[in-house]
């Protein structure tokens, strides 16, 4: 396959603005935004489910349970690590009748995560990464984005990949970044997906390959990342026919590996 030079080029101009950027979306839920690591600026993550698409809903806050203050504070008092979860987001936000508190949330959070609860790991890693309440600490971050991800949070998996990618508190290890932004990508994790494709445009850890680029975008951008579908029109723009005929069938194979569960990098 003829690959052009100049792709990468183009690839890192739509790629540039990708990593580390700072939803509006943040300021108004941390629980229902919940943070996404990126390169250049912070990106949010999430809705109940703590991402900025709408995945696979992991929280109970915002899901449609109602429950007064006074019970999920006795709960969370009686030490349930969901209700505690919960509360300490209540907190951040300044939400559900509470005065924002970053401190109480801080208390709340630690309590659920010391119980394993991951997404309070999750949201906890990020008070650290961004120094909202907390010391910025970027191994304590890495630490409570770690445990979360053993428990399979996508959203943590993927902040630990951009953590290795950009070297923030830990040596920079592209192979690394790519092992956690694949497993987050398998599970279908837009930014993820759309991650590992910049990373084969701009050859970073692995051998360039404009092929797997492209698949990888489409990929992406079938989940819905919407910066994927210009990085793809990029790639069209300087692939003839015939690689283009290639790139696309690429594309496909991995779509179909990714259904049955054996795609792989």
């Amino acid at each position: 396959m003829a690959y052009f030079t100049y792709l990468t080029y183009l690839i890192f101009l739509t790629c540039l603005t990708f990593f580390m950027y700072i939803s509006p979306a943040l300021h108004k839920s941390f629980f229902l935004i919940g943070l996404l690591l990126g390169s250049l600026i912070l990106s949010a993550c999430g809705s109940g489910s703590d991402t900025s698409k709408p995945p696979a809903p992991d929280s109970s806050t915002g899901s449609g349970q109602l429950e007064t203050l006074e019970t999920l504070t006795a709960k969370a008092e009686q030490g349930l690590p969901s209700a505690q979860f919960e509360l300490g987001t209540l907190y951040y936000d300044g939400q559900g009748g509470l005065e924002k508190d970053v401190k109480l949330a801080r208390k709340w959070l630690e309590k659920a995560a010391a119980r394993g609860e991951p997404r309070a790991q999750f949201n906890l890693g990020v008070m650290y990464y961004t120094g909202i309440g907390v010391k910025q600490d970027y191994a304590e971050a890495k630490k409570l984005f770690e445990e979360s991800a053993a428990s399979g949070n996508t959203r943590a998996q993927f902040n630990l990949g951009v953590m290795y990618y950009r070297g923030e508190g830990i040596k920079q290890d592209y192979t690394q970044a790519l092992r956690y932004f694949t497993t987050a990508a398998v599970q279908n994790f837009n930014e993820a997906q759309f991650n590992i494709g910049v990373m084969y445009a701009k050859a970073e850890g692995v051998s360039q390959d404009i092929g797997k680029a492209y698949a990888w975008f489409s990929l992406a951008r079938d989940n819905g990342n919407p910066r994927a579908d210009e990085a793809m029109k990029n790639i069209e723009r300087g692939l003839g026919p015939a690689d283009l005929k290639t790139v696309k069938k690429m594309a496909k194979e991995l779509k179909r590996n990714a259904l049955s569960g054996t795609t792989k990098e």
